[in-house]
């Protein structure tokens, strides 16, 4: 399904310029992108939520067609840019659902203003670390990472500027051939293809050097330290890598039985897939609908009955 342009609006505030697609009617519902993709990432919870939810497919700042943020990231400088949106939409409170950096994004809101916070779904993100080498993203590139990542904090935006057009490159190879890049990628997340995967891939995110600013950023956060600082009702739905790659399993499964051990306001919802468990054919989308409208008790008994 094809968002009309009746659905499309840029918002403008004082600080940022946001660009959002809504969908359905009801309550409000925001949901923030994975770092490769826009906001059309989550068009399936969209349109499984739109009978009674006003879901936000809000880009990310920089990667794609909202302004980006010029100054170092912080997770209060991205609480603020959720909250600089909700205060222009007159939205006062809303459930949130972010997927990768998005979730982190959203994380970190609810940290800042839990009184604004219905719900927070986290899809597949907070419960481990964003790894210090990210092969599984950037192949070779990655074990370049840790050393560009000091570059950029000590030289900060002239660094960037010059490091922006290696994925800015990278960016361009995938639209050039989106049949191909939509079949590689689904064979390297395991997950089947599919027409909203196929319309995340032709609508490519549109890279600045405040894209880049945003990612380094969100490599320096201290994702299971925001988590256990929450305290708003969360549901973390995160793919176990079960059958998939036996090291993410383990690693995965060392992670959510420390989170586990701590007395926090968060339901698990285990999904064997990787990390796009929202694309899995292992999750119900309308097991959303069901976190949506039920109240904490009745979603963690839903929660044991899914994962036995």
């Amino acid at each position: 399904m094809e968002l009309s342009n009746n659905d499309i609006v840029e918002v403008r505030t004082i600080i940022h310029n946001y660009f959002v697609e809504k969908l359905g009617e009801g309550e409000p519902v925001i949901f923030l992108p994975a770092a490769g993709f826009s906001g059309k990432e989550g068009l399936n919870i969209a349109e499984e939520l739109s009978d009674r939810f006003e879901t936000h497919l809000i880009d990310l700042p920089g990667l794609g067609k909202s302004e980006g943020i010029e100054q170092r990231i912080t997770p209060l400088v991205l609480a603020n840019w959720v909250n600089e949106y909700m205060e222009e939409q007159h939205i006062e409170r809303a459930t949130l659902i972010g997927h990768s950096l998005g979730g982190a994004i959203l994380l970190a809101f609810a940290l800042y203003y839990p009184n604004k916070v219905d719900k927070l779904i986290l899809l597949d993100q907070g419960h481990k670390p964003y790894p210090r080498i990210p092969t599984s993203e950037f192949g070779p590139f990655a074990y370049m990472f840790p050393l560009i990542n000091g570059c950029v904090r000590l030289l900060g935006k002239p660094f960037l500027k010059r490091l922006a057009p290696l994925f800015m490159q990278e960016n361009e190879t995938v639209e050039d051939n989106i049949e191909a890049s939509v079949k590689q990628f689904c064979e390297r997340t395991a997950i089947e293809e599919n027409e909203y995967v196929k319309i995340a891939f032709k609508n490519p995110i549109d890279f600045s050097v405040e894209g880049l600013n945003l990612m380094f950023g969100y490599y320096n956060l201290k994702l299971p330290k925001l988590l256990l600082n929450v305290n708003v009702p969360t549901y973390l739905v995160y793919g176990t890598f079960e059958n998939m790659d036996d090291k993410e399993y383990r690693r995965t499964n060392k992670y959510i039985q420390k989170l586990k051990k701590h007395n926090l306001p968060v339901t698990y919802f285990p999904v064997k897939s990787g990390h796009y468990v929202h694309w899995s054919n292992h999750f119900e989308l309308s097991d959303l609908t069901h976190i949506l409208t039920a109240n904490s008790s009745e979603n963690n008994d839903y929660a044991e009955y899914i994962s036995n």
